[in-house]
């Protein structure tokens, strides 16, 4: 579900650390439209069959991807609470999320999901809320984004900062919320889409659940 987003902004210091203990550095641009302080999330991009050992990838593909063999790219992205892997196969992509938080078990990553392509895009966004948590216990929901052929930053608003994704790999974007609903199985994402040049293309909210 789409619906016009309004901003919110706090008067908490910005993270300047991502969860891998690596400097949270800002975008090279200024974000129009963007008033809470941005931070950049980190990004590599992979070719099937030349994944490095020891990589997110290349446990992601030990977990629920396992039986699924890659095709062209894959992405890790680390943001300030988590971190995630797209892999896309003969048929859509694949996700292994991971957080801070315990999990059940020890289990490497704490969430996964599939997605099926159609014409080369989503069908819906792939909800994965509430089995990974911050350090602190609370929720935390991911998604993708087929983002605007012309975007170059997919940016979420945090509330008290804001995540800036760089489009990559020619997969949908994996983002993140704080912005949980558990016992509703739902989360909102505050979106905008921005050029290389920082210049806005387009604010959205989504509002996603779990597909049936």
């Amino acid at each position: 579900m789409l619906s016009l987003m309004t901003g919110c902004t706090g008067s908490a210091r910005t993270p300047d650390v991502l969860m891998d203990g690596s400097t949270a550095a800002r975008p090279r641009v200024d974000l129009e439209g963007v008033s809470a302080a941005p931070v950049l999330t980190r990004f590599r991009v992979l070719i099937a069959g030349r994944v490095p050992k020891g990589s997110l990838a290349a446990s992601c593909l030990q977990g629920p991807p396992r039986h699924r063999r890659p095709v062209g790219r894959l992405v890790e992205r680390i943001g300030v609470d988590t971190e995630s892997v797209s892999i896309r196969d003969s048929s859509g992509v694949n996700a292994c999320d991971n957080s801070p938080g315990g999990r059940e078990d020890d289990r490497r990553w704490c969430g996964s999901s599939f997605g099926r392509l159609v014409g080369g895009r989503l069908r819906d966004p792939r909800l994965d809320v509430g089995s990974c948590t911050t350090r602190d216990g609370k929720p935390l929901a991911f998604a993708w984004v087929d983002a605007d052929a012309r975007a170059k930053y997919v940016v979420v608003d945090q509330g008290r900062y804001a995540e800036a994704y760089e489009v990559a790999g020619g997969l949908p974007v994996r983002i993140s919320t704080h912005d949980v609903q558990v016992g509703e199985s739902r989360a909102t994402f505050r979106i905008s889409e921005h050029d290389g040049r920082g210049r806005l293309l387009r604010r959205f909210e989504l509002t996603a659940v779990p597909a049936g």
